[in-house]
């Protein structure tokens, strides 16, 4: 994955938890705005409930003060004054006094004529919770009681004592709708509430307000269990939610901006410039040897820079010095061999050399055809992997490479014998140095056989599509494998074949041969492996990557 890609990801994870992150911190405190003011419209209700229970018991205040002004003793007339005095003036709508027997004695209101009075006076009522309770020394207090006109009243009973003596009752009603118990009760709150309480399903007050989407709570009369409920319109706090809206988006925003400026920096200050060395690396892979490479001016890439640029100096130093090295090989050193086997082939052609002298000659003769080779390797190993940038690699037929092949070495050792067993077609990938691996195992397994020419034999065997070894990273392999009658190949030289050895002074092979298909294998990413027989010969195989698809129409019989 491209450092970019990895960054833009990076970057995108880091966005999503960031604005993430600052969302649902705002929505919280959004949630926290809306919880608040549940508790300010549960507090506002807390409030009515607790000014009526105090209004209510400003009322029981008045009518048990009230009881002192009665006595049995007194005449009618006089009770009936005084509950006129009473009514005038209090806020009830009617009051009356009953014996300790629940006899009413009198009674008084607006709305009662005195026949209505005459009716009633007298009549016995010691059955009613008001009576019984008041005479067994409580205050009562009723729940609302609709009356025909759709009004409710509430009545207030409270006994009245001679010194100890329970004596009687003074029981006094008002109407709720005219009475101060619920005035003014939505100042408390917000404008826009709506107000409501209720008495066992009884709705006695029914204040207007915004009719929406709203935040309801409850509270209890607690002298009266009535149910006091406040519903506030959210556009109460809409503004508030609106501004958390709007930090919220705004936060949101400044975040992925802050991370877009983050990753604009770091791709204008790190990718950028990774990007700059890799691409001089690829020059320096290429032999293009920058010594100015400079990155940046921080103290961490201006050392990259330096390294890089002392180590380009140095590659290019040793490139020179290579060049000569190969001059050295390539000319003086092959032009001086050929001198050499020049002159002992002539002298071999002679017929006055002894056998001492001639076996010498053949020796020398020997020697110097095998340093020409040695040149030869090294010239390949210089014009083929040091000096020619790297190829592409593409599919090439294995079979081709490897019947073409065989056919010039089988004119070059005509004595010799090289069969191979191959398929119609092989694919694997290559990048123009497959030729040279097969001609150089093969010639090697001819060359290095000890015994005579026509007795040696060589058999290049060629297997698509097997199972793909650990080291080779494709999902199929084509195998080359050259198999010969001779003495094994030594042990270092198969090590360094194998890449199981690295050359030291000590350890090292006998020629260029074995580390020129090394390298040549490396650089098309297979890999060699070695198999050696009981008493002789030796199997050499070559791992190639093959396609994932051959060439289109190239092979019907390509398995999947």
């Amino acid at each position: 994955m491209r450092l970019r890609t990895m960054l833009v990801g990076l970057l995108l994870v880091i966005a999503v938890v960031l604005s993430g992150t600052i969302y649902a911190g705002f929505s919280m405190h959004k949630q926290s705005i809306v919880e608040q003011e549940h508790t300010e419209v549960e507090r506002t209700a807390a409030v009515i409930a607790g000014r009526i229970d105090a209004r209510l018991q400003t009322t029981i205040h008045t009518v048990d003060l009230w009881t002192t002004t009665f006595g049995l003793t007194s005449a009618g007339t006089t009770r009936t004054d005084t509950l006129d005095t009473f009514v005038n003036r209090t806020a009830f709508n009617s009051a009356a006094t009953y014996a300790a027997n629940g006899t009413l004695l009198a009674i008084s209101g607006p709305n009662f004529e005195d026949d209505d009075i005459s009716t009633y006076v007298g009549t016995n009522y010691s059955g009613q919770p008001f009576v019984e309770r008041a005479l067994d020394g409580e205050i009562y207090i009723s729940q609302p009681d609709r009356t025909l006109t759709g009004q409710y009243i509430v009545q207030i009973a409270a006994p009245i004592r001679d010194d100890d003596r329970i004596v009687g009752v003074f029981d006094a009603r008002f109407h709720i709708e005219n009475h101060a118990l619920l005035a003014n009760l939505t100042d408390i709150g917000h404008p826009g509430d709506r107000l409501t309480i209720e008495s066992n399903g009884q709705r006695l007050l029914d204040e207007p307000g915004v009719m929406s989407v709203t935040i309801t709570e409850t509270a209890t009369v607690s002298q009266t269990g009535w149910e006091v409920t406040v519903n506030r319109p959210r556009s109460a706090i809409a503004l508030k939610l609106e501004r958390a809206t709007a930090l919220q988006v705004g936060g949101v925003a400044i975040g992925l901006l802050s991370v877009a400026v983050v990753g604009l920096w770091t791709s204008r200050t790190t990718i950028s410039r990774i990007e700059e060395l890799m691409e001089a690396l690829t020059d320096l892979i290429d032999g293009d040897y920058q010594t100015d490479l400079e990155l940046g001016r921080s103290e961490e890439w201006y050392r990259i820079s330096d390294r890089f640029n002392s180590l380009s100096k140095t590659f290019k130093r040793r490139d020179s010095q290579l060049r000569v090295l190969n001059r050295v090989l390539r000319h003086n050193l092959r032009n001086d061999m050929n001198v050499i086997t020049a002159h002992t082939e002539g002298l071999l052609a002679g017929e006055d050399l002894s056998p001492e002298v001639e076996e010498d000659v053949e020796q020398i003769h020997e020697t110097a055809t095998r340093l020409i080779n040695t040149s030869e390797h090294a010239r390949t190993l210089y014009d083929d992997l040091l000096t020619s940038p790297r190829k592409v690699m593409e599919p090439v037929d294995v079979v081709a490479v490897v019947e073409q092949r065989v056919s010039a070495l089988a004119e070059q050792y005509p004595d010799s014998t090289i069969e191979i067993d191959t398929p119609p077609a092989a694919w694997a990938l290559d990048s123009a140095v497959l030729p040279i691996v097969v001609e150089e195992i093969v010639r090697n397994a001819i060359v290095h056989n000890d015994l005579p020419e026509d007795e040696r034999q060589v058999t290049v065997t060629v297997d698509p599509d097997a199972d793909p070894t650990q080291e080779v990273d494709s999902i199929r392999e084509t195998r080359i494998a050259v198999t010969d009658n001779g003495p094994g190949i030594p042990m270092v030289e198969e090590a360094l074949l194998t890449d199981q050895l690295e050359e030291t002074p000590v350890e090292h092979g006998s020629g260029l041969g074995v580390w020129l298909v090394n390298w040549l294998v490396d650089q098309i990413d297979g890999t060699v492996s070695v198999s050696t027989g009981v008493d002789r010969g030796t199997t050499v195989t070559i791992h190639l990557p093959a396609p994932e698809e051959p060439p289109d129409g190239s092979d019907p019989d390509w398995e999947t």
